[in-house]
């Protein structure tokens, strides 16, 4: 494919994405996705639209289906056009209607092993990893392997999506990576959401959009293919691409355990996720700020040396474990220095009375 015909697929989807977004407000009373503050998790001024991941979906999936076809139908781009809308169109019904935890994992499986089918060559014999070499991986636990990575990945994007602009940047970030530092199908594939995911990006910081389930399940499913489809190249490493994707699947996780343990549902919505914490700390925006600058520095560290990768994941766990439980000592005291002021004024009140 030539220089030109990516330029101009570039600036199609990037012009058609504008539109969507400048049109948000009719496209969303069209398909019912509004998002209504009701306090608690939203607690957003005012009706926002739904429609970031469906502006961004819709003109790449037109243009992947071109790509599909000017590129001599590779089975990759194939396995991302189906599968990708697939769940995508499965995102804009839970905005719609939520849909069950149970059901949208399933739903994750059942287009992960589709993508399988379509694409036999996503499966890698072994997976080179940069600090241990080559580790032979049979098949089947290959698939299996996948599957849960996918619905797990999809999912913690989904749960992060909780402050103005923080998916969208970790989502641009990684397709810059694979942009740079991917092979050829795989480069182009990210080339045609990085202008896209830059357009939504601008229009959520301004709460015109939000990103909504068709865009942190249907493109978060497009990563993770991308990242199983890049092991099977070796040209990223797998130490690499875990540690792109740690910081929000560590907070998947340690959120899940924590509830599970408080004998709440692991998978209802709360106000427990990493980033929450981090905005009662500095506020919204700088909470966006350190979040973002954490993915994209330690993520580049780790492009540029993947051997560095493992210890790169330590140091987060531990950061981020060491920061929660700070601010909890720190919470405890404030609520122990708040109700000794309460018994004091109480006290005084009380001689007052005498």
């Amino acid at each position: 494919m030539g220089r030109a015909t990516m330029i101009y697929l570039l600036l199609g989807t990037t012009v058609a994405t504008a539109v969507l977004c400048l049109f948000a407000k009719p496209l969303a009373n069209w398909l019912m996705v509004y998002d209504y503050p009701r306090g608690g998790r939203k607690a957003h001024a005012n009706p926002t639209p739904q429609v970031g991941g469906f502006a961004i979906l819709l003109p790449f999936m037109v243009g992947l289906h071109a790509l599909w076809l000017l590129c001599g139908q590779p089975p990759l781009y194939l396995s991302l056009l189906l599968c990708g809308a697939g769940v995508g169109l499965v995102g804009v019904m839970d905005d719609q209607s939520h849909l069950s935890a149970t059901g949208r994992l399933l739903v994750l499986a059942v287009f992960t092993l589709t993508a399988f089918a379509l694409d036999p060559d996503l499966a890698s014999p072994s997976i080179r990893w940069a600090s241990f070499g080559a580790m032979p991986l049979p098949l089947p636990l290959f698939v299996v392997g996948a599957v849960l990575a996918t619905a797990g990945f999809v999912s913690s994007v989904n749960m992060a999506d909780g402050i103005d602009g923080l998916v969208p940047a970790a989502l641009l970030i990684w397709c810059l990576g694979f942009a740079i530092f991917g092979d050829a199908l795989i480069r182009t594939i990210a080339l045609a959401l990085t202008c896209p995911l830059l357009v939504v990006l601008i229009f959520n910081l301004r709460r015109h959009v939000f990103l909504g389930d068709c865009g942190t399940f249907g493109i978060g499913f497009v990563m993770a293919l991308l990242a199983i489809a890049s092991l099977r190249t070796g040209r990223i490493a797998p130490e690499t691409l875990l540690v792109w994707f740690f910081l929000p699947v560590l907070d998947c996780v340690r959120v899940i355990v924590s509830r599970v343990l408080r004998r709440r549902s692991p998978l209802r919505g709360g106000k427990d996720h990493f980033h929450h914490i981090l905005t009662d700390v500095f506020g919204k925006r700088n909470a966006l700020h350190v979040y973002v600058l954490t993915i994209f520095s330690t993520s580049l560290i780790a492009t540029i040396m993947p051997r560095s990768g493992l210890y790169i994941m330590v140091a987060l766990l531990a950061m981020c474990l060491g920061f929660i439980a700070a601010r909890r000592v720190i919470h405890r005291r404030q609520m122990a220095h708040l109700a000794l002021r309460h018994d004091q004024a109480a006290a005084a009140r009380l001689r007052q009375r005498r």
